[in-house]
């Protein structure tokens, strides 16, 4: 008897879990799924599979977008009220008597200096104005000479140049306005530095800045100013960011633009001031990234403790307080306008940190806290040194303070000069607050007048500075995207959807499954009208291309516009200044208009629905109301809507398409 045949061996690519079984059951379980969904849901699946390949595309370029971390050029100038190294609550090294004394005078007695800036004032004349012109007056005569900063930073938008509110042009009736309510009254006064800059509503149809370098306390609006910062601190340099345009174009001027000359500029003064040991405060009217120029500014400011700006209006009032620190480290702090919010701001430079309070005036007292810092004596003491810089609208008599109600009693403030006063607090390590954030939380300060009357202030009140203002989330995207990057990849988006769809009649081939057939219909029918498709595509490409004006720019200079530039005289300045323009364009003209047109078209191709037509006559009748008033307000204001001239001829090519339908 013969043995049995050996076993067969075993496959192990057959009954082992290998990638290739794995990948054979992925592939068997990925077409079930598939073969599972209805035909639109493969659609939906396909959709958004593409939504969010193209989200995750623009993060990458924004994220390629972010600029680059420097190392700041003053690393002592920061934002941080921190407590000092010597807080720590185990053992070290104790100070001796001649130290400690040295170490307190240093905290107690060293000088600083303030600032108060205001933006976005507005002054306009008219009955209606009165009460505001008169509520300027005040901040002027009063405000000022209770605060006596040393100076007054005034970043643009003196006045509103604005008639019917269309019409943009330098009025010299409000200029007299501004004259009187501030130059003469600060020319006579002269107790502070008045530093005023313009701002885009002061440049509407200027080309030398002519109304602001009459009507303005500072002339000289590229000036650098230094400030002393009191004995044995550094000085401080203050360096105007005038990024108003030249000539300055009505309705092209929402962005700034720095020219290659003011940029050196700017280089080498922030060079003396860094070999000069000063600290920098950089102002300017716009933002940092409403700021068109050959290169990154926020480089060239990278060596200021902080730039102050306005222009935005607090978000167009969507949040509160905007301000950011950027990779460079510069912070960069916009104010709420004074013509609506009546916000000014008071900015300390102690020590070489900077600090900050926003006011809605009228509010007394203000207090604002400088500095704070915590040193260790003794084992068994904590000494709190406290700096404060206290403003009323009456003679104060005495400043106290504590930290909450139940770990001390009043302690009086020591006046030293100025506005400014300093207490010295002993608690124990046991019933000190552990944070800095706690201690703030629990601090009250007492301002006793001469009157009698008495205000108890702590965190959270109005005219309180013991801590930065918080900002939202939104604050630091507002201040750190680029706006005309932001309006150019909008307005390119919606000119990719809308040109996609318009060529979507030529290849339908590729897309016979994945969309509806309705809008399959409608398309192949536009691309069999050589007229239809011509009219749509010169109506969606056109602006890409083809000039939008030609005429006038800046007090009859001649000039065309382009939306990759535009030619005044002999100046040219860059095409980002147009991108906010084409974005309204698109979103107020181009996609509503071929929008209305495509979904006339599906509606044709399938079973007619009178009542959803109406409402798309009704979409072409709101888009084509607001093309009449842009164009009204060029023929009759000649001023906010330059690209009326466009805006009437693609509104023919709305119609006509629209007509062919």
């Amino acid at each position: 008897m013969s043995p049995p045949p050996p076993p067969p061996l075993l496959n192990t690519q057959q009954h082992s879990p290998s990638s290739n079984t794995r990948h054979k059951r992925w592939q068997i379980g990925g077409g079930m799924l598939m073969r599972g969904l209805t035909g639109r849901g493969r659609r939906a699946y396909l959709i958004v599979a593409t939504l969010l390949f193209l989200l995750s595309m623009s993060l990458l370029i924004l994220k390629s977008w972010a600029t680059p971390r420097l190392p700041p050029i003053l690393p002592d100038v920061g934002f941080t009220r921190g407590f000092s190294q010597h807080a720590a609550y185990h053992s070290r090294p104790l100070f001796s008597q001649k130290e400690w004394d040295n170490l307190i005078q240093e905290e107690t007695q060293r000088g600083l200096v303030w600032f108060v800036q205001v933006s976005d004032v507005h002054l306009q004349r008219g009955a209606d104005a009165k009460k505001e012109i008169n509520h300027f007056q005040q901040f002027v005569d009063d405000t000022l000479s209770y605060v006596q900063p040393a100076a007054v930073l005034v970043t643009g938008d003196l006045t509103n140049s604005k008639t019917f509110g269309l019409k943009l042009s330098e009025l010299p009736q409000e200029w007299l306005i501004y004259q009187r309510t501030v130059r003469d009254r600060v020319t006579r006064a002269n107790y502070t530095l008045w530093l005023d800059l313009p701002g885009n509503h002061d440049n509407f149809d200027e080309v030398q800045h002519a109304h602001f370098r009459a009507y303005a306390v500072q002339p000289d609006i590229g000036a650098t100013r230094v400030v002393s910062g009191g004995i044995g601190r550094p000085n401080i340099t203050l360096l105007p960011l005038d990024a108003s345009l030249k000539p300055g174009i009505r309705a092209f001027n929402f962005l700034g633009h720095l020219t290659l000359q003011h940029r050196q500029q700017l280089e080498k003064a922030v060079k003396h001031a860094a070999e000069s040991g000063d600290v920098l405060l950089s102002y300017g009217h716009y933002p940092t990234n409403s700021i068109v120029s050959g290169g990154e500014e926020r480089e060239v400011l990278a060596g200021s403790a902080a730039y102050l700006c306005g222009h935005l209006h607090a978000g167009l009032g969507l949040v509160n307080t905007m301000w950011t620190t950027h990779p460079s480290g510069m912070a960069e702090i916009e104010l709420a306008d004074w013509a609506h919010r009546h916000r000014y701001r008071i900015l300390a430079i102690d020590g070489g940190k900077v600090v900050w309070l926003d006011v809605a005036h009228p509010t007394w007292p203000i207090v604002l806290l400088t500095a704070l810092s915590r040193h260790q004596r003794t084992s068994t003491s904590l000494t709190f040194v406290i700096r404060l810089l206290v403003f009323s609208n009456e003679p104060i008599s005495s400043v106290s303070l504590r930290v909450d109600d139940e770990l001390g009693h009043w302690t009086d403030c020591q006046y030293n000069s100025g506005s400014l006063y300093t207490a010295t607090l002993f608690l124990a390590p046991s019933t000190a607050p552990p944070t800095q954030a706690d201690f703030i939380k629990a601090l009250q300060v007492l301002v006793l007048h001469t009157s009698g009357s008495k205000s108890l202030l702590r965190v959270g009140m109005p005219g309180v500075g013991f801590e930065h203002p918080r900002p939202t989330l939104i604050a630091p995207l507002l201040l750190s995207i680029k706006l005309h990057s932001l309006f150019l990849m909008l307005y390119l988006s919606g000119l990719v959807v809308c040109g996609l769809l318009l060529l979507l009649g030529k290849y339908l081939g590729c897309f016979d499954h994945l969309l509806p057939s309705r809008l399959l219909a409608a398309t192949s029918s536009i691309a069999d009208n050589n007229t239809l498709f011509s009219l749509l595509f010169i109506f969606l490409f056109y602006p890409l291309i083809g000039p939008w004006y030609l005429g006038p720019l800046a007090q009859e200079q001649l000039g065309i516009v382009f939306i990759w530039g535009i030619f005044v005289d002999s100046t040219y300045l860059p095409g980002e200044l147009t991108y906010p323009d084409a974005f309204f364009l698109g979103i107020t003209l181009q996609f509503p208009g071929f929008t209305a047109v495509l979904l006339k078209k599906m509606l044709r191709c399938g079973t007619p629905r009178p009542q959803c037509l109406g409402w798309v006559k009704v979409m072409v009748g709101v888009t084509l109301g607001v093309q009449v008033v842009a164009v009204l307000s060029w023929l009759v204001l000649d001023s906010l809507f330059l690209n009326g001239p466009l805006r009437l001829f693609l509104s023919s090519l709305l119609l006509a398409a629209w007509r062919r339908i």
